[in-house]
């Protein structure tokens, strides 16, 4: 007989079963790393053997790996700047998220290596969501490296792809004199070759002269991604020369071996003939000294005339200023005198009679005749203008100050103009005494007795 379970024990099975679970779960797909050789085929001392390390967790990193700088006896060992590459894969079913770092490993000697056990600590979700703390063992890859050919007793010489030696002078090397220095700079880019595995360059030392190296400059050339691409090194050295004479700075080679092509290259800087001549003779001032230069005479004569010369030229421009002023003052005079003038009076009436402007001819007649001192006009007529001119002017009147009405008379204003203009002309000729004088005024209060 089955007894039926009792609340305590279902809850009892409630909890083992939520605490149960996620252990089988984070059970599925344990974290784990790999580690895989890039470098394919013969490995050769002194060349760069490149390494990806893998690590992998289920779900994914909440912290990245730390990847550790470990120890390889008989071998340097870098980790190359840059990101590591992010990595998907399904494993046994399983999706895993990973990360790749690349190590660079370069034998200094021949024979067998293996990984050492480094531990590579990191962060993930066993859980969705839960940070969990998690390390791996590096993989105990092994590979083996063989001498490289041309080198002594297995050790390491130069492996690279490819090198090239450069060589700049600081000035030219046949224009020195005794005391003088020289300095050499030699470039080596050795590619697939770090910095600091390239050989230090002998510059020599010849008879005659002192050689001062300076400390090397070491540089990467990386891709846009970090990816090393050759190692860079720069070293320079002074020569002096205390004696007069020719010297030969001994050229400078590098030896590699290429490993895809498995040949022996060479690289050279050549050599650099030098021709120091004797140092020029120095002044010790002991001789007689030099002469004081004497100072010209004063030339009064000279100084007299540019004196005058800026006085003629100072009153040249002082009166040529006095002049122009005097005549701008009689210019604008002359325009005055012209616009207030009777001739001037007199085209403001012949304008107005072109404008047909009945109104304005009335005020420039009235002015005019002030001007010229025609008061009134209707005498100055009587006497110089002709029967149509005075009729003319009379219309004018009365269609001026006349009663309005429906069908004025216009007025002829060419046949105007012209008969006053002859009127004009009339009375320029006739002279001064001819100007109409208005007749004396009656006594105010006249004497009727």
């Amino acid at each position: 007989m089955i007894r039926p379970v009792t609340g305590f024990f279902a809850l009892a099975l409630v909890l083992l079963a939520y605490w149960l679970v996620p252990a089988s779960l984070a059970s599925a797909a344990d974290p784990f790393a790999r580690a895989t050789l890039a470098t394919k085929g013969t490995l050769y001392t002194g060349q760069e053997v490149h390494i990806d390390v893998d690590v992998f967790v289920p779900n994914y990193f909440m912290t990245p790996p730390r990847f550790p700088l470990f120890d390889l006896s008989g071998a340097v060992v870098t980790i190359p700047d840059g990101s590591g590459v992010n990595l998907n894969e399904t494993v046994n079913g399983e999706s895993v998220s990973g990360i790749r770092k690349s190590y660079v490993v370069t034998p200094q000697t021949a024979g067998d290596y293996t990984l050492p056990p480094a531990e590579i600590p990191f962060g993930y979700a066993a859980v969705p969501g839960r940070l969990t703390e998690g390390k791996v063992t590096l993989p105990p890859l092994k590979f083996t490296v063989e001498a490289a050919p041309g080198t002594a007793e297995g050790g390491a010489g130069v492996t690279a792809v490819k090198v090239t030696v450069d060589q700049a002078l600081d000035r030219d090397a046949s224009g020195l004199h005794a005391g003088d220095a020289l300095v050499r700079t030699i470039t080596v880019r050795a590619e697939g070759l770090d910095a600091m595995m390239i050989p230090e360059p002998n510059f020599g030392s010849p008879a005659g002269a002192r050689v001062y190296v300076q400390d090397p400059a070491l540089s990467e050339e990386r891709t846009p991604r970090g990816e090393p691409v050759a190692g860079v090194r720069k070293d320079a050295a002074t020569y002096v020369f205390a004696q007069a004479g020719s010297y030969r700075l001994p050229a400078i080679d590098i030896e590699w071996f290429d490993p895809q092509t498995r040949n022996i290259e060479q690289a050279e800087a050549p050599m650099v003939a030098v021709t120091v001549a004797a140092a020029p003779p120095v002044d010790t001032g002991l001789g007689p000294p030099a002469p004081v230069p004497q100072k010209p005479p004063f030339d009064w004569r000279l100084w007299a005339g540019v004196g005058a010369a800026a006085v003629v030229a100072a009153a040249i421009i002082w009166l040529a200023a006095r002049l122009l002023s005097r005549a701008e003052s009689w210019g604008e005079a002359w325009h005055r005198r012209r616009l207030d003038s009777e001739p001037e009076y007199f085209r403001h009436i012949e304008q107005t009679c072109r404008d047909h402007d009945l109104t304005r001819l009335s005020q420039t007649l009235d002015a005019w005749s002030r001007k010229s001192g025609n008061i009134p006009l209707s005498r100055w007529l009587d006497r110089f203008a002709d029967a149509a001119t005075q009729r003319l002017f009379a219309e004018h009147q009365r269609a001026l100050y006349g009663k309005p009405s429906g069908d004025r008379t216009r007025i002829d204003f060419g046949a105007l103009r012209s008969g006053l203009r002859t009127a004009r002309r009339n009375w320029l000729r006739s002279g001064p005494s001819a100007t109409v004088r208005p007749a004396a005024l009656p006594p105010l209060n006249p004497d009727f007795a």
